[in-house]
């Protein structure tokens, strides 16, 4: 069915090709015939106020005698030098009796087969026209020569039943004999050239339309820039695939995650508020405190993933408004990281601090930015163990630069470019830090929307390093 929907394709192609070839030249031949015919009326007309044939017959006006002989009056001089003409007259022996402005080629007698010759053809590079004047029982005849430049004069000999013999066949089968030619020339070089890549591309198209992306072609021809973009979309269409399902698999998971870590504390609520609801048990004081605050701590954590997930929604779809001020990120950083080791689990933990000024100042909505920061650090230590040593610097030049390196376990190459897509997280909900799963994705979300840029680099046991640019 594919091999028969190609030939079809190329078939269209190269007929819609071939049809339109024979039309241009239908169109083309009917356009050259009425030129040809309106260029000589057109010539004709223009003829018609000074049409040599007629100058010369009614020359003969200007034509006087004198003691029997001919000559040109005045006027007729003039009209003979304003038209750039010559005359020659000549008497019953083909003898010249008068001229005026005759070339020197023109001879002064003739022969009857000269006279016929010269009316035919031409002499001294000029058209001739004759005529006759009679005097006195006496013709004399008048030449009048036009330069080749004003007046060309061509014999035309043929055969007016041929013509017609010509016209019903022989020319119909000259015109199919071009038309042939024309179609089989067209056919070799369209198809061959032309249409066949054409199908090729359209095969192509179709093929990716279907979601198939395994394609590659020879770039050459009329079409390689054609070819060359093809390639690159298939390779392009084959990466945003793999890219698309590795998302979907990492969204499965954190789908699962979530899922988990929601079940994990509503089994604690749960399972506490039945024992609670006992009546046959009677409870401490200690014991209402212990159960009543561990019923909200897991509340408390099942409302921040729904408030982090919904966080994330807004940041996408740009809800949240930033309000940007002038801060000190030398004084932000130096608190965060005051926070951070203030906390119980993080008290002992190596963290250093490098900045080169005080007083380093960047344009950014003070709370968010203090959140994506707080997401990356807790990040550097939450999934690394308590050996781990956490660089922090910041820095100016042009624009301020943070960077956070730390010397843990890193990531694997295959996961580096879906860091922020992959939720790395802590699931066990009974640690001191609880998290959502979503730091990572959000921290890039809020430095996305403040214009800047983040970058990771990382390499399996050796460490990660994140650098900030504002």
């Amino acid at each position: 069915m594919k091999i028969l929907n190609r030939i079809k394709t190329n078939w269209s192609l190269t007929t819609r090709f071939l049809a339109t070839l024979v039309f241009i030249l239908i169109i083309e031949f009917l356009i050259n015939f009425l030129f040809l015919r309106f260029t000589v009326i057109y010539t004709k007309k223009n003829f018609n106020t000074l049409s040599p044939k007629n100058f010369t017959l009614n020359f003969s006006e200007y034509i006087d005698f004198k003691d029997n002989k001919p000559f040109v009056i005045e006027d007729g001089k003039k009209q003979i030098s304003d038209n750039n003409t010559w005359i020659q007259i000549i008497d019953e022996n083909l003898k010249e009796v008068y001229s005026f402005k005759k070339p020197k080629e023109v001879p002064s007698i003739y022969k009857p087969i000269d006279i016929v010759h010269i009316h035919t053809y031409d002499i001294a590079n000029s058209s001739v026209f004759i005529s006759e004047k009679k005097y006195n029982d006496k013709s004399f005849t008048y030449i009048i020569g036009f330069p080749f430049n004003r007046v060309a004069k061509y014999t035309l000999t043929f055969n007016p039943s041929k013509i017609k013999s010509f016209l019903g066949g022989e020319f119909i089968i000259l015109m199919a004999i071009n038309i042939l030619i024309a179609v089989v020339t067209s056919y070799f070089i369209f198809g061959k050239r032309m249409a066949k890549p054409l199908d090729t591309i359209i095969d192509g198209i179709n093929t990716l339309s279907k979601g198939d992306y395994e394609i590659s072609y020879s770039e050459y021809g009329v079409y390689k820039n054609v070819f060359t973009n093809l390639n690159n979309l298939s390779k392009t269409l084959k990466e945003n695939k793999a890219k698309r399902e590795e998302i979907e698999k990492m969204r499965e998971l954190w789908i699962s995650s979530i899922s988990h870590d929601i079940k994990t504390p509503l089994s604690s609520i749960k399972g506490y508020s039945e024992i609670m609801k006992d009546p046959d048990y009677i409870f401490s004081n200690d014991e209402i405190v212990e159960y009543s605050q561990i019923i909200y701590n897991k509340s408390s954590y099942i409302q921040t993933l729904i408030e982090d997930l919904n966080f994330t929604y807004k940041l996408k779809n740009k809800v949240i408004p930033l309000k940007k001020e002038k801060i000190n990120i030398t004084l932000l950083l130096q608190n965060i990281i005051i926070s951070i080791l203030n906390h119980p689990c993080y008290c002992n933990r190596n963290v250093n601090f490098h900045f080169e000024k005080e007083n380093i100042q960047a344009f950014v909505d003070e709370k968010l930015f203090k959140r994506a920061l707080s997401n990356l650090i807790f990040n550097a230590l939450i999934h690394n163990d308590e050996k781990v040593q956490v660089d922090i610097s910041i820095y100016e030049k042009e624009k301020v630069y943070i960077t956070l390196k730390d010397n843990g376990k890193g990531i694997a190459k295959k996961d580096l470019d879906y860091i922020f897509e992959k939720y790395y997280r802590g699931t066990n909900t009974n640690t001191s830090i609880e998290g959502s799963g979503l730091g990572m994705a959000i921290s890039k979300q809020i430095i996305d929307a403040h214009g800047s840029n983040i970058y990771v680099e990382s390499t399996l046991n050796k460490g990660t390093t994140i650098c900030i640019i504002v």
